[in-house]
């Protein structure tokens, strides 16, 4: 807790990206896991035709209102026009997302069928809690794509809004204040070039979140 009111300046709470220590890199099943690497410049995570959830628990629950990351892209996503978000360019070089606190849990039924990434995200909400999805808020390559919002076509979980577009390599300076304040347990970033063949490095140097007032 001392190292979450360390965090917290003027009504944001700054990531720690420069310490993995409270940081989760977790892998999904049969793809290549990006290389994370935490030091002074931030958080740098390397994509190499890989994907791989990165998860940072809210030591409490946290009403959220605006969301804040700068850093820097040094390539593109290998991506057609016209192909992103699709089956075969379902990449995205940063994907911020927001666990939101709810009611759904799993029953034992389902923990024994249910892929890994997904029960880890129910094991992220408060003894007897549970989640009501993931808000993802988009970084998009393709203009068109802007201002689009959509339920993931794999799992009723995720929700996608596609807020910032970022179509050159560079510095980035992104902020977005949510239509509605959302309480959050953790975040969740997912930066992946798997379905593209894509290599490149996003580096995020400031990641802060805002409760309202």
């Amino acid at each position: 807790m001392l190292r979450f009111k360390s965090l917290l300046v003027a009504g944001a709470i700054a990531l720690p990206l420069q310490y993995p220590a409270d940081w989760q890199l977790l892998e999904y099943r049969d793809l290549p896991a990006n290389a994370v690497e935490f030091g002074a410049a931030g958080m740098a995570v390397r994509v190499d035709v890989s994907a791989s959830p990165i998860i940072y628990p809210l030591p409490e629950p946290v009403r959220i209102e605006r969301i804040e990351v700068s850093g820097h892209l040094d390539g593109l996503l290998a991506l057609e026009p016209g192909i992103q978000g699709s089956r075969d360019g379902d990449d995205f070089a940063l994907k911020l997302g927001l666990v939101v606190a709810g009611d759904k849990t799993l029953n034992p039924v389902q923990r024994l069928f249910t892929a890994g990434w997904i029960k880890r995200l129910y094991a992220l909400a408060p003894e007897d809690a549970g989640i009501d999805r993931i808000e993802f808020f988009n970084v998009v390559q393709e203009p068109a794509l802007l201002g689009a919002r959509r339920q993931h076509p794999l799992s009723d979980l995720i929700y996608e809004n596609n807020v910032w577009l970022i179509d050159a390599p560079g510095n980035f300076d992104l902020s977005h204040r949510l239509d509605e304040p959302l309480e959050v347990i953790a975040i969740w970033l997912s930066i992946d070039g798997d379905d593209s063949q894509s290599r490149y490095t996003t580096l995020i140097r400031d990641l802060r979140i805002h409760a309202p007032g």
